[in-house]
């Protein structure tokens, strides 16, 4: 096998195909990349036995052939390589050359017929999204998703399509994220297979990374019983899918809420950060980071205190409803706040002991979103 790319194609399917790599030191072919020769080019794929990439690089196939070459290696060498044309060859024994102008790296490869046999997924309908409003959903709603958890369904986002809207719900038991795009583009949704589904945090994690921010870029999805497919141009991202019902995340949200407050997004932001550097305190190996907001006439007070000190932040809120103290976790709402790019935000709360909603304050948006935070038992 001897093939020619430019450093910069290779590299930049090559990071993404990342995603798809086994961490675990479980298996050498699931911590490798696939590497064919086809009539368009180069065909590398990786696979760790739940997520699965299929990429395709321009390359100039001199003598065909495949191999399967430990992935992270691949990168380190292809990320240091001079900014030229990459001869890559792989003798009958395996021995993999890499050369580009004056540096040269050899390693050994495995065989391409031992590495695991990627599933073939196909379904009967598809529907496809611009990949700049996808990966805006998911960075909106990514905060949310619980890491640990003895239910696996909040262990990712939870997609639902209707006819004229797509909405993505994550829940970590402590905050929840809300979010809808309307988009005339699923009118498909009677054929699909599944309209419902729950996404695995790790996918999400590898899936914002694949997306671009370019607005006419296109992503197609086909959905079947238990896995997604993301086709986007010369590259294939799959995964399997979590299986459950997810929660009533509807009912979970409080309504009528009577105390409301219009806050600058940026000052209440600052104003958190600068509280954390007090709140966040370890207490017998466990983090602490409470901080207590009290909104008063206009104003809304942000105090912390603990062993590292105390602060005092106060800013500006157009506030309706009777004054109220109430306290949260600081870290859950700088995750919440982080992923607002809005001017104006409107809190909403009840008591003390019920959580809070954030709603940014976009009228022109074709998205709506919706944070709910549970707060904290003040002790004073």
């Amino acid at each position: 096998m001897k093939i020619k790319f430019e450093k910069a194609k290779m590299l930049e399917k090559l990071v993404r195909a990342m995603g798809a790599v086994s961490q675990k030191n479980t298996h050498p072919f699931t911590e490798g990349v696939l590497l064919e020769t086809c009539d368009d080019g180069l065909k590398m794929s990786t696979y760790d036995m739940e997520k699965s990439v299929r990429a395709l690089v321009e390359a100039e196939v001199v003598l065909p052939g495949a191999c399967v070459i430990n992935a992270q290696r691949l990168l380190s060498i292809v990320r240091i390589l001079p900014e030229s044309v990459v001869t890559l060859t792989v003798d009958e024994n395996l021995l993999v050359n890499i050369k580009s102008g004056r540096s040269s790296f050899s390693l050994h490869a495995l065989a391409a017929k031992d590495f695991p046999q990627m599933p073939v997924i196909t379904s009967r309908e598809s529907f496809t999204m611009e990949q700049c409003a996808l990966k805006k959903m998911i960075v909106r709603t990514a905060h949310s998703i619980a890491q640990i958890d003895k239910r696996p369904i909040l262990c990712g986002a939870f997609f639902k399509l209707e006819q004229d809207n797509i909405r993505v719900v994550s829940c970590d038991s402590f905050t929840l994220s809300l979010c809808n795009l309307r988009t005339p583009i699923v009118t498909v949704i009677d054929n699909l297979e599944r309209t419902s589904f729950i996404v695995p945090g790790k996918t999400i994690t590898e899936l914002v990374k694949m997306l671009s921010d370019e607005p006419g870029e296109f992503v197609t999805i086909m959905v079947t019983k238990k896995n997604i497919i993301f086709n986007m141009e010369n590259l294939v991202f799959s995964s399997r899918l979590v299986e459950g019902e997810y929660i009533d995340y509807d009912r979970l949200i409080p309504k009528d809420q009577p105390i409301e407050a219009v806050l600058d997004a940026k000052a209440f932001q600052d104003a958190l950060e600068r509280a954390a550097l007090i709140s966040e305190e370890k207490i017998a190996g466990s983090t602490k980071n409470y901080v207590k907001l009290s909104f008063v006439g206009n104003a809304l007070q942000i105090t912390s205190k603990s062993a590292n000190g105390d602060i005092y932040e106060e800013i500006e809120a157009e506030h309706t409803g009777p004054d109220i103290e109430i306290g949260f976790n600081c870290r859950y709402l700088i995750d919440t706040m982080r992923s607002i790019n809005t001017e104006k935000i409107r809190v909403k709360l009840i008591t003390p002991n019920m959580s809070a909603t954030i709603e940014p304050i976009d009228d022109e948006a074709e998205d709506s979103y919706i944070y709910m935070v549970l707060p904290l038992k003040m002790k004073e």
